[in-house]
């Protein structure tokens, strides 16, 4: 590939990267504006968006490393380097991956709640979303991985 293909691939994963970490800020203003009111258990209950942002801040930490792992599989790809760090990086993201799954597999039933007392049914197929896409990532992750280490 091009010089110019992989520098743009490594800006939109650093712009990907930078967006994450605003997201992060509203969710803890979100939270320390939570905390000024009081936390209390029904208000937990009461309202499960804060649940939802749990589990998204939980999956933030992992999801970094796995953005930090491709842009450094971007850069070796760049320079031609080695195959062995491209592999034990893709090994890292599929573990990240997998981890985000069970962050999302954990919060299905918050969701399911949310989507029942709302009836919004396709909110139910959006928690399906985020529990299998992060999984194919970490499969497609871990058969590249394999095809990597494989000797021809």
């Amino acid at each position: 590939m091009e010089k110019w293909r992989f520098v743009y691939l490594q800006f939109v994963f650093a712009g990907i990267l930078i967006s994450l970490f605003g997201l992060a800020g509203v969710a803890i203003s979100v939270f320390i504006k939570g905390a000024q009111k009081g936390f209390a258990i029904p208000f937990l209950f009461d309202k499960p968006g804060y649940f939802i942002l749990m589990a998204g801040l939980l999956a933030f930490i992992p999801c970094l490393i796995a953005l930090i792992h491709i842009l450094k599989i971007l850069r070796s790809l760049k320079l031609n380097a080695t195959v062995t760090p491209i592999a034990n990086s893709f090994g890292i993201i599929t573990t990240c991956c997998y981890i985000i799954s069970a962050v999302a597999l954990g919060l299905f039933p918050v969701m399911f709640i949310v989507a029942d007392r709302d009836d919004a049914p396709g909110f139910i197929l959006f928690a399906f979303l985020l529990i299998l896409v992060p999984f194919t990532f970490s499969v497609i992750s871990s058969l590249l991985q394999s095809l990597l280490q494989k000797p021809d």
